[in-house]
């Protein structure tokens, strides 16, 4: 009976150390606009979403997930400043597919996913964080990148700015247990299987 309650309460315990989730923040540490004549690396001011008369714009923002590994990442929360809006737009985010980067800015994108979540950018939410929740993130050589577009004309806050209000992921996640650990408890039950057929038998 003491075997058993021990087991039993091992067991108890690692699967709630299991299944305990943990929230990290994680800010952007790249962003870029891409459309109608623009440089990537000289754009430090703006994060342009959406269409003007110079030309039609989107943004991306690279996260660097390194400090997730070997952590059961379930969902992302992506939080960008707006600055300034000239026309109401309803702005998609996404996440940018195979996309690499460089010390200065975007090299190349591949593809962007389908739009998981949007929020309308208005005159009322211009100088506070928008938030799209985007449910599990889709990483490439462990980073993120997330992508803004959208109708209107909006502007969101860029790293290099240096205001303090760049975008950021809020992650949340479970930590793996270590494989001894699971082994050995599997071990211990199989053991006390072991022993009760044999008592039965």
């Amino acid at each position: 009976m003491q075997i058993t309650s021990l087991l039993a309460g091992a067991a108890l315990a690692l699967s709630l150390n299991a299944a305990q989730a943990a929230v990290i923040v994680i800010h952007a540490d790249q962003d870029a606009t891409v459309g109608d004549g623009v440089s990537n690396a000289a754009n430090v001011k703006h994060r342009w979403i959406g269409t003007n008369i110079m030309g039609t714009y989107f943004s991306l923002f690279g996260f660097d997930l390194g400090s997730l590994e070997g952590k059961k990442v379930s969902t992302v929360e992506f939080s960008a400043y707006h600055n300034f809006t000239n026309g109401d737009g309803l702005i998609g985010a996404s996440f940018g597919l195979g996309n690499t980067w460089n010390a200065a800015t975007i090299t190349r994108y591949d593809a962007i996913g389908p739009v998981l979540a949007s929020n309308m950018a208005t005159q009322a939410t211009v100088n506070s964080f928008q938030t799209w929740k985007l449910g599990k993130p889709v990483t490439s050589d462990g980073r993120l990148t997330v992508v803004l577009d959208g109708e209107g004309w909006n502007d969101y806050e860029p790293v290099l700015r240096g205001l303090g209000n760049s975008a950021y992921l809020t992650v949340t996640y479970a930590e793996v247990p270590e494989p001894v650990s699971v082994g050995l408890l599997g071990l211990g039950l199989a053991g006390l299987a072991a022993a009760r057929r044999r008592k039965r038998g």
